[in-house]
């Protein structure tokens, strides 16, 4: 734990784990990772489109590079998730070790990555859902639909909550699963691709993958203003959750504006901390107001 005798001694703390991370192998590859699959596809964009000043000068992009900081500068590890996932481990290693099976020990690791994606988007799938038919839940989760154009950029707009959230729920099968860390850059690499391209505004349908894969096409809808649209199409990887669970919409057109209706979030990124919290607040204090919580349109995860 960081030193608690004042604000200098915290702020050495936290710069040293802040070196240790970024510098090692490991906070390295985290960070230059996505960071080159972000430049092959912002390339892509601008050798495309010929807006592409205005859609990467703006500050809904500058907004969205923060959120990519935040999370692959190490900041969100060494002040959340790091404390958190020890806590975690130490409870499971301490009151229930018959979790830590290991299941995956003896797999070949090209198995073990082709598991861990199955078994993250079907996880994430139903985290997903869960997070728009919830009200306290959707007050984090709307966060990341508030942004209004889309680029590879939007994929890291997420509050700190909803992020921990996906992070809660894959806890316990990769515990019982034991993946190690080489296993888990290879997933990144797997699905960092896609899950890039869905924010990118293409047009592009993958054809017949897109029956397997989602697709920008697919994934745009979700992001519609439409709150019937943004209520499917809840698939992070692998488009078929949708159809197998009823949520899928593809007869749809890719929407010509994104983001939320009337949009109350404010485009900075400490107003987009703080909003969530007002929000659930407001709504305390009026336990009876009615509508407000986004909720499937087939089907209701349980709450």
């Amino acid at each position: 734990m960081p030193p608690s005798t004042g604000l200098n001694e915290w702020l050495s703390w936290f710069f040293s784990r802040f070196d240790a991370y970024v510098l090692s192998g490991t906070g390295m590859k985290n960070f230059a990772l996505p960071l080159t699959i972000i430049s092959v596809t912002i390339g892509l964009e601008i050798a495309a489109r010929k807006n592409w000043r205005v859609r990467y000068g703006s500050r809904n992009f500058r907004v969205d590079v923060l959120y990519y900081v935040f999370y692959y500068g190490g900041i969100y590890h060494l002040l959340f998730f790091v404390w958190m996932y020890r806590g975690l481990a130490s409870l499971v290693s301490e009151h229930a070790p018959w979790l830590q099976m290991n299941l995956m020990a003896s797999v070949p690791p090209a198995w073990q990555i082709v598991t861990l994606v199955f078994v993250s988007d079907f996880v994430g799938y139903w985290s997903h859902r869960w997070r728009h038919s919830n009200r306290y839940l959707w007050a984090f989760h709307s966060i990341h639909h508030s942004q209004a154009i889309l680029t590879p950029m939007s994929n890291y707009r997420f509050h700190f909550v909803d992020e921990t959230l996906l992070r809660l729920w894959l806890f316990i099968p990769f515990q019982i699963l034991g993946p190690g860390i080489a296993i888990w850059l290879s997933v990144d690499f797997v699905m960092a691709w896609i899950l890039l391209m869905q924010h990118s505004e293409w047009n592009w349908t993958y054809g017949p993958l897109g029956w397997i894969f989602v697709s920008p096409a697919f994934h745009r809808i979700h992001h519609a203003p439409d709150e019937r649209l943004h209520n499917s199409n809840y698939a992070m990887l692998f488009s078929f959750w949708d159809d197998l669970f009823g949520t899928a919409e593809r007869k749809a057109l890719p929407p010509l504006q994104h983001g939320l209706a009337g949009n109350p979030i404010p485009e900075t990124w400490l107003g987009q901390l703080v909003y969530p919290f007002l929000e659930i607040a407001h709504d305390l204090r009026r336990p009876a107001r009615g509508g407000g919580s986004a909720v499937p349109p087939t089907g209701t995860p349980a709450e």
